[in-house]
């Protein structure tokens, strides 16, 4: 292929000295450092389901915020985390997402809105807000 899917480039280069290894001679990739953080770019979440989603997102990557433009894969996110992150919006909400929206819609933003849609589509949007008002004392705590 000519062309690599958008969630197949990489985010972010890290320029090392050389590659940590384990005794056996393999890369270990827990000491590999972390990309830095572009901190410059944050943008809070502006509508309950933005909360909803970049909270989950915080959870599931380990980090303290996350803001509604970032890269769920710059991030540090991978298939396995978000599988999570679909298990844990079936659970919140009761909306089924696909796994692909992850990496079609990458951001808390976008996917937020297909949580959106999904959600007016079972609900009704008059049942939405409700829907969020009930989660807002659970994330809270």
């Amino acid at each position: 292929a000519e062309r690599v899917p958008e969630y197949m480039v990489p985010g972010a280069f890290v320029v090392l000295e050389q590659l940590p290894v384990t005794v056996n001679g393999k890369i270990d990739r827990r000491a590999l450092p972390a990309p830095e953080r572009r901190e410059e770019g944050y943008v809070a979440p502006r509508t309950a389901m933005e909360e909803v989603v970049a909270g989950i997102w915080a959870e599931v990557l380990k980090v303290e915020q996350v803001g509604v433009t970032e890269n769920f894969f710059e991030l540090g996110g991978h298939s396995l985390l978000a599988t999570q992150v679909v298990s844990r919006l079936r659970e919140m909400l009761g909306v089924e997402v696909k796994l692909r929206a992850i990496f079609e819609k990458p951001t808390v933003e976008a996917l937020a809105r297909v949580v959106e849609d999904r959600l007016i589509a079972s609900l009704g949007e008059g049942q939405l807000a409700e829907h969020l008002e009930r989660l807002e004392p659970e994330q809270d705590g």
